[in-house]
């Protein structure tokens, strides 16, 4: 069921189904390997919550809940 980033919790994981940011951010998310096909999974949230930190491609980045709300994923 696709949902948004934002939405995983610790250890859940998900599927990137498309992404919604303006294309600078696009971009530099890709360039990292973040792009439709890609497994993610939610390692760890901030304290307050925002950011999250994530695993995708072997690579690990945190990404802010504004940001995260503009990738469609779906949950496995």
């Amino acid at each position: 069921m696709p949902g948004t980033l934002d939405r995983l919790g610790p250890g859940e994981r998900g599927i990137v189904a498309r992404l919604r940011l303006a294309p600078e951010q696009a971009a530099s998310l890709t360039r990292l390997g973040l792009r439709p096909g890609t497994e993610i999974l939610c390692l760890r949230r901030a304290p307050l919550g925002d950011p999250a930190v994530y695993c995708f491609r072997g690579t690990t980045a945190a990404i802010r809940r504004k940001d995260a709300r503009k990738v469609i994923v779906n949950s496995e």
